[in-house]
C-alpha cells in the first residue's frame, strides 16, 4: 500500500505556506485516502460510500494546502452540486497566502439595511481592497439570514472579496448560497455548460481490453466492489454501458485468480 505523507510543522499560513495536513504526494495515495474516507462512518452522508466524490474533496483540499477530512466535514451537496461552507472560503484565503494579513469587517445599519464592508490587501497589491453588500441584497431563502445575518454577512462578502481580488482560490468552487435560490432552469444550464466544456474522453477499447483483467482482479479479490473501482475510473474517462456491464460482471470460472490471471496447473 502506498504511504500517505504528513507535512512538517511549516511556517504560519499567512505567509502562502501549507498549513499542517495529511496531503497525498501521488495519484496513488490521493485514491487511497479517498478510498478510506468514503469508507468512514464519520464523513457527512453525501460522501459515504463515494470514492469518486471523496476524490474530489481531497484534490480541491490538495490546492488549499488543508487536509481533507477537515473539508470534507464542511461540504454539502445543493441541486447536485458540491459545494463548500462559506467559512472555508476565509481559511482557504489565508492558507493560499492570497491576501496579506486578516480581511477586516465593518458593519452598520439593522434589519435588512444591516450592511458590511469587507476589507483587505491581495498579495502583492499595494493597496487595500474593499467590497460592500446589504441583507436585503444578499440574502437568500437560508433561515440563516433571520437568525444570524451577521455571520452571513461576513460569509457572503469574504466570497464576494475573493471571486473579484483572489479568484484563484476560488476556481471551480460553489458556495451554497449562490446555487439554493438559483431557478431551476439556470441550474440546469449551469450544469449542462460545465458537461460540455469539461467532457472527459471515452476510455480506448484497446487500453480497455488490457486492463480489464486487472480490474476483474481487485473485484474479485474484494479490494474494492464494481461501482466503488467504475466511480474512481470515471474521475478521468467515460465508459459505454458495454464497458461498465462488462466490468461489473468478472468472469465466475474456477480458474481466475485475484490477481487477473490464471492459476499454475500442478
Amino acid at each position: 500500500m502506498n504511504a500517505i505523507a504528513t507535512l512538517p510543522v511549516q511556517a504560519p499560513v499567512s505567509t502562502g505556506s501549507r498549513m499542517n495536513a495529511l496531503v497525498p504526494n501521488s495519484i496513488a495515495d490521493a485514491l487511497q485516502l479517498a478510498d478510506v474516507m468514503a469508507k468512514a462512518s464519520l464523513i457527512p452522508a453525501h460522501l459515504q460510500g463515494k470514492p469518486g466524490d471523496c476524490l474530489l474533496i481531497v484534490m480541491q483540499a490538495q490546492r488549499w494546502g488543508m487536509d481533507a477530512a477537515s473539508v470534507a466535514q464542511a461540504t454539502s451537496v445543493v441541486h447536485g452540486k458540491l459545494c463548500y461552507e462559506g467559512k472555508l472560503v476565509a481559511a482557504a484565503l489565508y492558507a493560499m497566502g492570497a491576501v496579506e494579513g486578516r480581511l477586516k469587517y465593518e458593519f452598520s445599519g439593522t434589519g435588512d439595511n444591516r450592511a458590511v464592508k469587507v476589507t483587505g490587501r491581495p498579495r502583492g497589491a499595494g493597496v487595500d481592497q474593499t467590497v460592500e453588500g446589504t441583507v436585503a441584497n444578499w440574502k437568500t431563502g437560508n433561515e440563516q439570514w433571520k437568525k444570524q445575518p451577521d455571520d452571513m454577512l461576513v460569509y457572503r462578502g469574504t466570497r464576494q472579496w475573493a471571486r473579484r481580488y483572489a479568484p484563484e482560490a476560488l476556481l471551480g468552487v460553489y458556495t451554497p448560497d449562490e446555487l439554493e435560490d438559483a431557478p431551476p432552469a439556470q441550474q440546469q444550464d449551469r450544469v449542462v455548460a460545465k458537461v460540455v466544456n469539461t467532457e472527459l474522453p471515452l476510455y480506448s477499447e484497446s487500453d480497455f481490453e488490457k486492463n480489464l483483467p486487472t480490474w476483474w482482479g481487485i473485484i474479485e479479490s474484494g479490494k474494492r466492489t464494481a461501482d466503488e473501482l467504475i466511480s474512481v475510473l470515471q474521475t478521468k474517462s467515460r465508459f459505454t454501458e458495454k464497458q461498465l456491464h462488462e466490468i461489473r460482471n468478472p468472469p465466475k470460472d474456477e480458474e481466475f485468480t485475484a490477481d487477473g490471471g490464471e492459476e499454475d496447473e500442478a
